[in-house]
């Protein structure tokens, strides 16, 4: 068996699929299931099993998974403390974001970090906040930055950046002259949110239930997906949403949504950053989160 081996064979495990770990290994579904089936022939054991609709490990399968995944992990280690020997900070670095920080707070960040250390390639990818966290325990992900981080004893979170969340509406919205909403007003309003792993919506659930108002008594009218499809949907005057002020900040200056204050209910935030405690960071991530660090000391 080989690292290639190792790694397609933990991705099949955990994506449940052939078809699903080969895209991501850049590999046709008949290689990937060729080289499962080299390592089944190599350990004389059924490896996977492929009767049901998902692809779940056999017995063996679970113990080869186990150890496959400490290799993999060693193997990682190894390089990245051999990268590191040079004196210059260079490499890649893979950061999975949630859509609040991944779309309006690190693109800036991250150019201005190009500028300092222009010989570490980054690449960012945007997705909901379970969706990064799990890539990053996972070690797809090098870094992850999410709204609502999940408390996983596997994690290592830390602030990025600060944020508030308020509730919008369209200008022609009933709302939109109002001081304040009460509360109670707010369950009876027809809402847009977003879709279940959104981190604003863990977020905001949150802060209702603690104000009196349990998720499933809130007068839902569409679940919209992520932030940008919610955004659209409120300036279209589809319903009132609740959004980062870091994803509205031209609509309310140009009056196509108007926030709308919510009586006995403020919401604020960190973003953070995510990582997994038992992976070694390269020389670039630790770059980086030392860059978020002092940004986020700087802002006060």
């Amino acid at each position: 068996m080989d690292i290639r081996q190792l790694r397609l064979f933990c991705r099949i495990v955990e994506r449940h699929s052939f078809s699903l770990a080969a895209d991501e290994m850049h590999i046709t579904q008949p290689a990937a299931s060729q080289q499962v089936r080299s390592l089944e022939r190599e350990l004389k054991t059924t490896l996977l099993d492929r009767s049901r609709r998902t692809v779940v490990p056999t017995d063996a399968g679970q113990v080869l998974y186990r150890y496959a995944r400490e290799i993999l992990a060693l193997h990682e280690r190894a390089r990245t403390e051999i990268d590191d020997l040079g004196d210059l900070v260079a490499g890649r670095v893979v950061i999975g974001a949630s859509t609040g920080p991944g779309e309006h707070v690190l693109p800036a960040m991250l150019t201005h970090f190009k500028e300092l250390y222009p010989g570490v390639e980054v690449a960012l990818h945007v997705d909901d906040t379970q969706e990064v966290v799990e890539r990053v325990l996972t070690r797809e992900f090098e870094l992850g930055a999410v709204g609502a981080p999940t408390r996983r004893p596997d994690l290592v979170a830390e602030p990025l950046a600060r944020d508030e969340v308020v509730l919008v509406c369209n200008p022609g919205h009933a709302w939109a002259s109002r001081d304040a909403v009460s509360v109670e007003e707010l369950g009876q309003e027809p809402q847009l949110v977003q879709q279940q792993g959104a981190g604003i919506r863990a977020v905001v659930e949150d802060h209702l239930r603690r104000a009196g108002l349990p998720p499933e008594r809130l007068n839902v009218l569409m679940e919209m997906g992520l932030m940008e499809s919610a955004k659209q949907a409120a300036i279209a005057g589809g319903g009132v949403t609740f959004m980062s002020r870091w994803a509205i900040g031209p609509e309310l200056e140009h009056g196509t949504l108007v926030a709308v204050r919510v009586e006995g209910l403020e919401i604020r935030r960190d973003f953070y950053t995510v990582r997994s405690k038992t992976r070694v960071l390269s020389r670039a991530a630790e770059a980086l989160l030392a860059y978020f660090r002092e940004g986020y000391a700087e802002a006060g």
